[in-house]
């Protein structure tokens, strides 16, 4: 699976942005700032729950300290939300629904292949269990995440991506 999923990150980083389809659905996350122009709306571009559906899905069985036991989240990785988008650049800022932001260093967290969880143990998430996407780290495969650094990257009620240079 691993080997999979690093083929479908090389695959999707050689190939240029996809063009996107305008969601049809609730926008439940935004993607800003070093981004192809062309697919830019008003300096965004907007995902339904149908457009991260239609990316590969990836699962992460973890816990962390938010849950008693390991839980099962699926999700797109959120290398392939950026290579959707044609995203370019290290410093991702991470902001939720109610407007807390994380600035994460790119290059210090994409080997882990973090997703945006949509689905915890077969539910889709909503606000009030910490939906619509939680950025999520597989903290049981790499006992180094388990630190807070990494623990404080995982937000949840996650709504806009802005990549920078």
């Amino acid at each position: 699976m691993r080997v999979l999923g690093l083929i479908t990150l090389l695959f999707s980083l050689a190939m240029p942005a996809m063009a996107l389809e305008a969601p049809q659905g609730p926008v439940i996350l935004k993607v800003t700032g070093n981004v192809m122009p062309a697919e830019a709306s008003e300096g965004a571009i907007g995902f339904d729950l149908a457009m991260l559906k239609a990316l590969p899905q990836h699962e992460i069985v973890t816990a962390n300290p938010w849950v008693d036991k390991p839980h099962k989240y699926v999700g797109p990785k959120l290398a392939d939300v950026l290579a959707a988008v044609g995203a370019d650049g290290k410093a991702v800022t991470l902001t939720a629904l109610n407007s807390f932001q994380i600035k994460i260093n790119w290059d210090k967290v994409k080997q882990y292949d973090p997703i945006l969880a949509w689905q915890d143990d077969g539910v889709t998430m909503r606000v009030r269990n910490k939906g619509p996407l939680w950025f999520i780290l597989p903290l049981d495969q790499y006992p180094e995440l388990k630190r807070s650094e990494f623990t404080d990257m995982m937000i949840w009620q996650l709504s806009s991506v802005d990549i920078q240079h």
